[in-house]
């Protein structure tokens, strides 16, 4: 019992410094904002993925639509909400300080012509900012159609090859040109996965990076590479912050941690502080 009580102590002091280093961060890269897309806590409702969040100390979340709401509310966070439990919802976020800044990744899996602008007038009655998507070629310039439309931007994800059109960065820039409405949300793990060099990647997206998915992987060039802790794999972290402090960032930042999902807290306690101390050698 004295070990537990002990833990216990051990955890409340490290919270208390995680939120001490939040309130120095929120001064020191007030451009930044430190998200987690809520794919971590897919086991879990969305419902409970604000409470995780929160106990985090992390304000902001990217949502994937397929989540279950949870509570006494049905359905999935998505444009198939009705119009109380939308605004349910925005009271609840409200009382919790909990914003949600992007909605995604919206790839062919979610959306269709039938649906695509539901998805967009839903971001944008939730004051969702982003929509982080893998379009199709043909329906990218329905995607900044509506982008402009709706004032939600639309960013670009990469998932591993070959299944995703986005995985390389040049993919990446081409599909954007011309499309003034659509940036880049990339999700560095995937690109190590891909065999991508990070650093060059991100120089090429230079000026376009709306926001990313911060993760560290196993293993280099494997596209099937686990997951692991925020500088325990093969991405350069901190030369991945400095990078963006170059570009002179102000975007979103996710922590995606895809391991041991039913019970993946202590890695993403571990993973916030990571974040943390890196931005305080910044």
């Amino acid at each position: 019992m004295q070990v537990k009580k002990n833990n216990l102590k051990v955890y409340k002091f490290l919270l208390g410094v995680l939120f001490n280093s939040l309130f120095f961060v929120g001064h020191a890269q007030s451009n930044w904002k430190l998200s987690i897309q809520t794919w971590t806590f897919h086991k879990y409702s969305f419902l409970e993925s604000v409470a995780k969040a929160d106990s985090l100390g992390v304000k902001y979340l990217e949502v994937y639509p397929g989540q279950k709401v949870g509570g006494d509310m049905p359905g999935v966070f998505s444009y198939t909400l009705d119009k109380n439990v939308r605004d349910k919802l925005k009271q609840y976020l409200i009382y919790r300080k909990i914003k949600v800044v992007a909605l995604g990744v919206i790839d062919k899996y979610y959306y269709n012509k039938d649906n695509l602008e539901k998805f967009f007038e839903f971001a944008k009655y939730m004051d969702i900012s982003f929509i982080t998507a893998e379009p199709e070629w043909e329906d990218l310039d329905e995607f900044n159609r509506l982008a402009a439309k709706y004032k939600v931007k639309v960013a670009l994800h990469c998932h591993p090859k070959p299944s995703s059109h986005y995985w390389s960065p040049d993919s990446t820039l081409k599909a954007m040109q011309g499309r003034k409405n659509i940036g880049a949300w990339p999700d560095i793990g995937h690109w190590a996965r891909n065999g991508v060099d990070i650093q060059d990647a991100m120089k090429k997206l230079e000026g376009k990076i709306w926001g990313l998915h911060l993760k560290d992987i196993r293993q280099f060039d494997n596209t099937a590479a686990e997951d692991t802790l925020l500088g325990k794999g093969v991405c350069d972290i901190p030369a991945v912050l400095k990078e963006i402090k170059r570009q002179k960032f102000k975007g979103v930042i996710s922590l995606e941690y895809e391991v041991n999902p039913k019970h993946n807290m202590s890695e993403m306690h571990e993973n916030v502080m990571y974040y943390l101390s890196q931005l305080g050698k910044l």
